[in-house]
């Protein structure tokens, strides 16, 4: 049975995290991807099937550092992400992470997390962590954040399919009737 109202899921992250490349993975559409700000200055949209009874909207935000908006493409991550009356909601909010960068990354992951809309975390750029040192024990670190987190490639098409897997969990626990909350 697919689900009558579209499902939401909003992309964000820090600028240059991979953003664009996961919504291009998901929707199967070429959007403009580059490794500079103001890449996507604007939210981008496009359908993408979950799994067999969830399709959804998929939304590309802005990057930005923080929910504290300093720019007009940092406003409209913005509005879509607190204006309670925007078409645009999201019901799932997947945060794009670098790995090699992850400090930074957390601090608005936790932000993003205050909303009170499910969370998913998908790590990226994990080959250049590794490169630097940085090991990162996926399960703890899931653990501690109590939301899914899933390391990605999406130019290699790596853990797309369990980005979906996860994100037909958090749809299945997120009702019309619950809080919005989901923790894993």
């Amino acid at each position: 049975m697919q689900n009558p109202t579209p499902y939401t899921i909003a992309l964000v992250g820090n600028p240059n995290s991979g953003k664009s490349s996961l919504f291009n993975a998901l929707t199967g559409l070429n959007q403009k991807v580059g490794n500079f700000p103001g890449v996507t200055v604007d939210k981008k949209t496009g359908g993408s099937r979950i799994s067999d009874t969830l399709n959804a909207n998929i939304i590309d935000l802005p990057g930005t550092y923080s929910l504290y908006p300093k720019s007009a493409d940092e406003q409209v991550t913005y509005e879509v992400l607190l204006n309670s009356k925007s078409a645009d909601r999201p019901d799932l909010i997947i945060v794009i992470s670098d790995a090699s960068n992850l400090k930074r990354n957390l601090l608005f992951c936790s932000q993003i997390m205050d909303l009170k809309t499910p969370v998913v975390i998908a790590l990226t750029m994990m080959d250049i962590a590794q490169r630097k040192g940085v090991k990162i024990d996926v399960p703890a670190l899931q653990q501690a954040m109590g939301v899914p987190i899933i390391p990605i490639n999406p130019r290699k098409n790596k853990g797309i399919a369990q980005l979906k897997k996860s994100n037909s969990r958090c749809e299945r626990r997120t009702t019309k009737d619950s809080s919005r909350f989901y923790r894993y």
